[in-house]
């Protein structure tokens, strides 16, 4: 720790790169890394945070980008440019010393952990500051060991939501990466594929903004878990089917992610998304909107009257149908869009029904089950395939895996699932009449060129995509077959649409074992009846050529070689250079049939002028004009160079065989072994090391299976002594309470038992109590006792007293006796006494009467009389 109590994390790097068994550390499977880092951003500009000795950004130079790398540790930032000189700086990644916007990726692997997460936030933010579009990281969710422990051990949901909070987003292959099954469970490394959201998109519209808006519109790129996972990846399969020059409408786009994975993640030329929210419009258009590639409108999906009929090439409608108030009339308004041989994938919720049989989510005015949709599609589109979708967590299969399932169309699904999808193609056979334009390939106007004129010599060109081109066509061999048959029921029979389904209906053969020679003479007829048109245009003749070849395969393989003989020599007769020299590949291909048919009759000098000629033939097919194989110099046809490499390479073969034709029968195995083209050679070597892969895969699968039905056994076993361990638990429970009861009664009774023991205690101290007060009132008795005694012994004391005083008294009396007397003479006398006092009492008052007059008179005169005195 320094001293403000952060981590020092330069000081604890040095560390462990100063150790001597740190030395050539890789994090993982490298190459790996820099191929998907390749495959998903492309080529540009790179930097490895965290680069450790720099093994990863050797890997990205070796496949043309150009990758730095930065470390906070000067030892390994040395020891790096030691090896890749000015490649590698020294710097934090949570304060890089690069401007804004420098890097097209910044890539990060086993490093954000051993931040702290406060910290994890801000190199997050520091790498959205220094990339210009793109995020690759890998993480370990364990912690580590000794002192190189993480210190953000969190699953894929913590730091994918870290980082959308810093403005990413998930890129749009991040399902590329991380395939929807592997999701189920993180490993011990996980990797996040990230894309910057615009800068004004994120101004504009913050999380919370999709936290307000969640129940109706969700960008599932910024959302983690199951049903991000589960919406997104339909966009991904989705992809897989839009051909290249494709344009693409996403009904019902909500905020917009599906579009933009849906022109990523394909050759799509254009993408439009069509909702009825304006603020979903609004939303997709600040995020995903392109100027020239992906656009939105406001729009409703059941009236789609901006667009033109057989305006579209791929419809992605998910989750749409259910919410419509008319099905039918928005499938109708679907197919009206979708030109002839065009696709569409409907998705609805499978069976999202509670008791009531009504789906609860009461935006949904429809429950779809697998048959409904498709009993409803099937009326508007050709079917090809169907798909079983589960995420699991919510409403049905809650607890279930993700999970997607390819399912026939034509039978009902045995498991169940949350969703069911189906991709439909709009008929081509129906397409007749309907304005052709080619999309997939800017094509030359001169009425030389042939090889994809296909508006110009089709009666109906449209069944190029649905039927023909190898894919682009349906998927689903019994619509294929179908459609082989709809077309020779009603085209002309010298058409090159007829050709086309003629040369579809015997590859289909060819490929089928068992079929009887009686069975097949009518089509066997229809082959040279067709190939003999006189005359033919190009493209008749690319049938003619191509049905020749078919034929000599089938009759090969069915053993016939004279027949067999009879097609490869008519094919190699053609004048392929009249349609295109690609056309030479069958041509090639027949003279090493006749060359192998003539081995196995022992005619060495034949099969070596087959193989001379086929060579010859080769080296004629590329010595002239290249219109009909690359198309416009300036935006050559992709199919052209690999189709024109293959013809060189089967001449290859022709060269390796020639070289070991020497007529010795001794050697007839390794002639076999060299009757193959160097890239051949490669893709046969390829699939042996394939082939071993999967008997290794095989063994280890068996043994999966084995470990499966033990685990299986060991699962019954469980579940009758879990049955057991229940009927057990119940008996113990109820015993239990049982004993619980006895325990609450034994408590009771405990409780009384206590209650009665301090009842016996406070009588027992009352007892004592009284004790202690009858012996001290015992005391006192006897204390009283003797009180007594000494006082019963002064009363007899006193008795006697009394009887002393009592004859003391008796005297006394008679003493009173005779002074009573003397107090009544003496009473007689006081009376006497008393009257006088009377009398002279009145006399006074007599005077005081007299004195009372007199005063007031003679007061003065007594005073003037003393006055003359003095």
């Amino acid at each position: 720790m320094d001293v403000e109590g952060t981590i020092n994390y330069k000081s604890l790097s040095d560390a462990y790169w100063q150790k001597l068994d740190r030395a050539g550390e890789r994090s993982g499977d490298l190459t790996r890394i820099a191929t998907l880092i390749s495959e998903t951003c492309g080529y540009g500009s790179a930097i490895d945070i965290g680069c450790g000795e720099g093994f990863l950004v050797a890997e990205l130079l070796s496949q043309g980008i150009d990758a730095f790398g930065l470390d906070i540790s000067s030892v390994v930032v040395e020891r790096a440019n030691s090896c890749w000189t000015s490649r590698f700086f020294e710097g934090s990644a949570l304060s890089m010393p690069f401007p804004d916007t420098s890097f097209d990726v910044v890539v990060s692997t086993n490093c954000l952990e051993y931040l702290v997460p406060a910290d994890v936030s801000v190199a997050l933010r520091e790498m959205f500051r220094v990339s210009s579009q793109y995020v690759f990281l890998q993480i370990s969710t364990t912690h580590g060991l000794g002192d190189h422990s993480c210190r953000s051990v969190e699953n894929r949901s913590w730091w994918e939501a870290r980082c959308f909070e810093a403005g990413f987003r998930k890129h749009a292959l991040y399902y590329r990466v991380n395939p929807y099954e592997s999701l189920n469970q993180d490993g011990e490394q996980i990797l996040i594929l990230l894309e910057k959201v615009p800068v004004d998109a994120l101004l504009n519209y913050d999380l919370s903004v999709l936290v307000e808006e969640r129940l109706l519109h969700t960008d599932m790129l910024r959302e983690v878990g199951r049903r991000s996972d589960a919406h997104c990846i339909r966009y991904h399969k989705a992809a897989e089917f839009i051909r290249p020059g494709d344009r693409v409408l996403d009904v019902a786009c909500g905020l917009g992610y599906g579009s933009h994975i849906l022109y990523t993640a394909s050759q799509a030329r254009s993408v439009l998304g069509v909702d009825l929210s304006d603020f979903g419009i609004a939303y997709a258009s600040a995020h995903y909107g392109h100027a020239d590639n992906i656009k939105f409108q406001v729009g409703d999906a059941q009236v789609l009257d901006f667009l033109p009929d057989h305006s579209i090439d791929f419809i992605a409608a998910f989750e749409t149908i259910e919410h419509v108030p008319d099905p039918i009339a928005y499938l109708c308004e679907l197919k009206r869009v979708l030109k002839p041989s065009g696709r569409v994938m409907v998705c609805a919720p499978n069976n999202w029904a509670d008791e009531t049989g009504k789906d609860p989510n009461p935006h949904h005015l429809h429950v779809y089950t697998w048959e409904r949709l498709v009993a409803e599609c099937g009326e508007f589109f050709l079917l090809e395939k169907g798909f079983l979708q589960t995420a699991g967590g919510a409403m049905k299969c809650h607890h279930a895996d993700r999970k997607w399932i390819v399912a026939p169309v034509d039978q009902s699904p045995e498991e169940d699932a949350e969703w069911v999808l189906l991709m439909g193609m709009a008929d081509p056979v129906a397409g007749e009449g309907v304005s052709y334009e080619e999309t997939a390939w800017v094509l030359p106007t001169a009425p030389e060129f042939h090889v994809s004129a296909f508006a110009r010599d089709y009666l109906n060109p449209w069944l190029v995509k649905g039927m023909v081109s190898i894919g682009m066509r349906a998927h689903s061999m019994p619509l294929l077959i179908s459609m082989q048959e709809r077309v020779l029921a009603s085209a002309d029979p010298e058409s090159v649409d007829y050709g086309a389904a003629l040369c579809g209906r015997v590859y289909a053969y060819v490929e089928t074992a068992g079929r009887s020679v009686e069975a097949l003479k009518d089509i066997e007829s229809e082959i040279w009846r067709y190939a003999a048109i006189p005359n033919p245009s190009p493209h008749q003749l690319r049938w003619q050529v191509s049905l020749l070849f078919a034929g000599g395969e089938f009759a090969r393989k069915q053993g016939r070689v004279g027949d067999a003989i009879s097609y490869y020599t008519e094919c190699i007769g053609r004048d392929v250079a009249a349609y295109s020299p690609l056309l030479g590949n069958k041509v090639v291909d027949a003279f090493y049939w006749l060359a192998v048919l003539s081995l196995s009759r022992h005619e060495e000098s034949l099969a070596r002028t087959y193989l001379l000629q086929s060579i010859f033939k080769s080296q004629q097919f590329v010595s002239g004009s290249w219109l009909n194989v690359i198309g416009k110099s300036e935006t050559p046809l992709p199919f052209g160079l690999a189709e024109l490499t293959q013809l060189l390479d089967k001449a290859s073969r022709a060269a390796y065989m020639l070289a070991m034709i020497d007529g010795d029968r001794n050697r007839g195995g390794r002639l076999f072994q060299e009757s193959m083209g160097f890239f051949e050679r490669q893709l046969i070597d390829r699939d042996h090391r394939l082939n071993d892969m999967s008997q290794a895969v095989n063994k280890l699968l068996a043994l999966v299976a084995e470990k499966e039905q033990t685990c299986r056994r060991f699962a019954d076993e469980v579940i009758r002594q879990d049955a057991h361990a229940q009927v057990l638990a119940h008996k113990v429970a109820a015993r239990d309470a049982d004993a619980q009861e006895l325990a609450r009664q034994v408590a009771e009774k405990d409780m009384r038992a206590q209650e009665l023991a301090q009842e016996v205690m406070k009588q027992d101290a009352h007892a004592q109590a009284l004790a202690r007060k009858v012996v001290a009132r015992d005391a006192d008795v006897q204390e009283l006792a003797r009180q007594v005694a000494e006082k019963d012994m002064r009363a007899q004391e006193l008795a006697q007293e009394v009887m002393k005083q009592d004859a003391h008294a008796q005297a006394l009396a008679r003493e009173v006796a005779a002074r009573d007397g003397d107090v009544q003479q003496l009473s007689g006398e006081l009376v006497l006494a008393r009257a006088e006092i009377v009398r002279q009492l009145e006399i006074i008052k007599k005077q005081d009467a007299i004195l009372a007059y007199f005063r007031p008179r003679l007061w003065p005169e007594i005073l003037r009389r003393m006055l003359r005195k003095s």
